[in-house]
């Protein structure tokens, strides 16, 4: 029984994904004796094999998240190549060795050893091979799920294969065929239900690690049109004074013709210099969350860029939005970025974003002007539909769907004489 188990421990360090610490092993193996017992103390064959194979499953989804999948495929194919290799040894022992030299305690003892060695070293070959098939990380196993459907492929087969081959006497009594049938089914259906979770953990952590990606990503735009907003001022604080010193000149001279004439050729022509360099980001400095902050100054950094006239006003301090800032990012990312795509179709490209405070919570209007094409609003909201060739139109239905799993926030929007706007409420629910 310890040997077995220990051989079945054995062959699933051998082709784990990562390197298996002797603590992880022992808890294997700890684990899958646990499992085995219906097996070898009450002879529940089919019920223990079914456990130990939920108990594999069950360890590579605790033992470490970041590669829950992988662990659950590789933990059932070292189950399986266990007991593919010692068949073969068993088999290998049969043919080549009489049985009146096994009964000798000595041989016996010795055999037991050569096996143990030719096992572990048969299942580390095969694992190596395995690993470097399956963990290339190319195609299509790059991704979470594609493990998890393989999981599931691999959990429906092994159990498919216990009701063909290892449950006996079903035949006889169609009760206990019944009994036999609904037993397996509940347990697959549980172990499947642990990979559906897991999945679904997985694509929540993964949507969630790129939203925080690109708000870094924000961040450091942010970070450096702040640097070139700062290198500008310093470089107008020294024409200032440059310009100071040529006007003293023509006042000391008391020419004021020529001070005019100076004024109005040199002087006035520069003030579209200073307007260009004013993207009104004073405004995002009463946004106490960083990562919304430079999201919305990226967005509007880059609106003023590429020729659109850019209105923000926000003001009052805004230090929480009573929402996942994840989930409040993207929905203001697929706002802005369909408000710039609009408006730059128009001759008079507009938007505007304010943020208020009231006594129902947090205010986001965002308004921009539009080409109208006679689309309804009821269409732009749906699945897939966009007025643009090529593009996905799956924007503003994510937004909703992000929308709508939130209880405290309000979306209502509206065009109207070539204005559309998206009017968010956050409400405080606990005030």
């Amino acid at each position: 029984m310890f040997l077995t188990f220990f051989q079945l421990s054995l062959g699933i360090r051998n082709v784990w994904p990562q390197r298996m610490s002797l603590k992880a092993f022992i808890l294997l193996y700890i684990l899958l004796l646990l499992a085995g017992m219906p097996v070898t103390l009450l002879a529940c064959i089919p019920y223990g094999l079914f456990g130990i194979l939920v108990a594999v499953c069950i360890y590579g989804l605790v033992i470490c998240r970041d590669t829950a999948s992988q662990n659950v495929c590789m933990g059932m194919i070292g189950s399986v190549l266990t007991v593919v290799v010692d068949n073969l040894l068993t088999l290998l022992i049969d043919m080549f060795i009489s049985p009146d030299r096994i009964q000798s305690d000595v041989f016996s003892l010795g055999l037991m050893l050569v096996r143990l060695l030719l096992f572990y070293f048969i299942t580390l070959f095969c694992g190596k091979i395995l690993k470097k098939i399956l963990l290339s990380g190319k195609g299509g196993l790059r991704l979470q799920q594609t493990w998890y459907m393989i999981d599931a492929a691999l959990l429906l087969l092994i159990t498919i294969y216990l009701f063909d081959n290892l449950i006996k006497g079903q035949n006889d009594s169609i009760g206990k065929m019944i009994y036999n049938n609904a037993l397996h089914i509940a347990g697959y259906l549980l172990v499947m239900l642990f990979l559906l979770l897991a999945m679904r953990r997985s694509y929540q952590e993964q949507i969630q690690t790129e939203a925080k990606k690109k708000a870094l990503q924000d961040l450091q735009d942010y970070t450096h049109n702040l640097e070139a907003m700062y290198n500008g001022l310093r470089s107008f604080k020294h024409d200032y004074i440059n310009i100071l010193l040529s006007i003293s000149g023509y006042i000391e001279n008391c020419d004021m013709d020529e001070l005019k004439n100076y004024f109005e050729n040199k002087i006035f022509p520069t003030k579209h210099l200073i307007d260009q360099g004013d993207y009104k980001l004073n405004q995002l400095s009463n946004i106490g969350v960083l990562e919304i902050k430079s999201l919305l100054s990226a967005k509007m950094i880059y609106a003023h860029e590429s020729g659109i006239d850019v209105t923000i006003d926000i003001p009052d301090r805004v230090d929480r939005f009573l929402i996942d800032t994840v989930d409040l990012a993207r929905i203001l990312g697929i706002f802005l970025d369909n408000a710039i795509e609009a408006t730059l179709e128009t001759e008079q490209p507009q938007i505007g974003l304010n943020i208020l405070r009231n006594k129902a919570g947090v205010s986001i209007i965002i308004s921009n002007h539009f080409q109208d094409n006679g689309v309804s609003l009821h269409k732009l909201k749906q699945k897939g539909f966009s007025t643009k060739i090529g593009h996905p139109g799956i924007g503003l239905s994510n937004a909703q769907k992000i929308i709508h799993s939130y209880n405290n926030v309000i979306l209502e929007t509206t065009m109207h004489s070539g204005c559309f706007v998206q009017h968010m409420e956050l409400e405080d629910r606990e005030e």
